[in-house]
């Protein structure tokens, strides 16, 4: 099947591409939902994106959605459809975070010409922490969130080491360690998936409101 991986950069985006294609599925894009105005968004560096496409050799794309945001993301994703030949969206959703959203893509895209494809739904976010480290998948922090995280998080690998740390907290504050509910955000630098490492060798901290953020000043 022809599909978009609904891309972030992160790690959950990141394994439910691989598993989407260790499945058979051809992925001709990855796209990044867009929404006006919080773009750039907050932990998800734009110039990471597009070295994390090339790294890949898929096509990286963004969709702008506007407001009502539903009619926005159902337009984004007809226009999939008609110009890219899409018949599957894949999404690294792992369950219900609200119950506002509920199942966001599954709801979107109810009465399109497409299937949603959601390979980590319903799993244990422990398991999918576990996978992600196993398979080989390596991310830094770029966004965490007070009162669980501090700024020394920024920059900083997510491996065996950092879950360790993580289970702690989720265990002392009853957070998500998959940072399902906002907690923090990564963004992949190697995997299986990719061709090369990504490599950010300058960036500084920065703060707005309770969040700590990577802002990237240089790659390669």
């Amino acid at each position: 099947m022809k599909v978009a991986v609904s891309w972030s950069g992160g790690l959950e985006s990141s394994l439910a591409c691989h598993k989407a294609i260790a499945e058979g599925h051809d992925v001709a894009c990855l796209v990044t939902f867009v929404l006006d105005p919080y773009w750039p968004a907050m932990g998800h560096p734009p110039q990471i994106m597009s070295l994390q496409s090339e790294s890949i050799g898929i096509p990286h794309i963004l969709l702008k959605v506007e407001e009502p945001y539903k009619e926005g993301y159902r337009k984004a994703i007809t226009s999939l459809i008609k110009t890219w030949g899409i018949e599957g969206v894949v999404t690294g959703d792992i369950y219900v975070v609200d119950d506002i959203h509920g199942n966001w893509m599954e709801s979107v895209c109810e009465g399109l010409d497409i299937e949603v494809i959601m390979p980590l739904w319903d799993q244990d976010t422990l398991q999918v922490l576990d996978e992600e480290v196993s398979e080989g998948f390596r991310a830094v922090f770029t966004c965490v969130k007070q009162p669980w995280f501090g700024e020394k998080w920024i920059g900083r690998e997510l491996n065996k080491d950092t879950v360790k740390d993580l289970l702690a907290l989720a265990d002392k504050h009853g957070m998500d360690p998959c940072g399902e509910n906002g907690e923090y955000h990564t963004m992949v630098i190697d995997g299986p998936i990719f061709k090369e490492i990504i490599k950010i060798p300058k960036f500084t901290k920065e703060k707005h409101n309770s969040r700590f953020f990577m802002k990237v000043t240089e790659t390669s």
